[in-house]
């Protein structure tokens, strides 16, 4: 066989690989997205979340705001979902409210 014809031959094959590569490049499914990581809820502890709810009763019933809310939050932060943690973001956003009209008073 002719050298010439060898190399053509040889350029043609290689051409047509690279072209079927893009082709097939193009049409390929985009990759999927990785998992988002999912975030563990933060344990239970209804001990403190008791004691917080307590706290921020206490100070609440002293009309003493910032420290009742801090407090709440606390119970939140120590059980979200939980019954005390629930009348805890209620308090919340009492408080909330009173601040604003205090604010608004002065």
């Amino acid at each position: 066989m002719n050298w010439r014809i060898l190399c053509s031959s040889i350029l043609i094959t290689l051409a047509l690989i690279a072209m079927l590569s893009a082709c097939a490049a193009r049409t390929a499914a985009p990759p999927k997205p990785l998992p988002k990581k999912q975030v563990q809820p933060k344990p239970v502890n209804p001990a403190a979340q008791q004691h917080y709810y307590n706290l921020g009763l206490k100070h609440y019933a002293n009309e003493n705001y910032k420290e009742a809310k801090k407090a709440f939050q606390q119970a939140v932060d120590n059980g979200a979902d939980t019954n005390l943690g629930v009348k805890a973001r209620e308090n919340l956003k009492k408080i909330e409210q009173i601040m604003k009209t205090l604010k608004g008073m002065e």
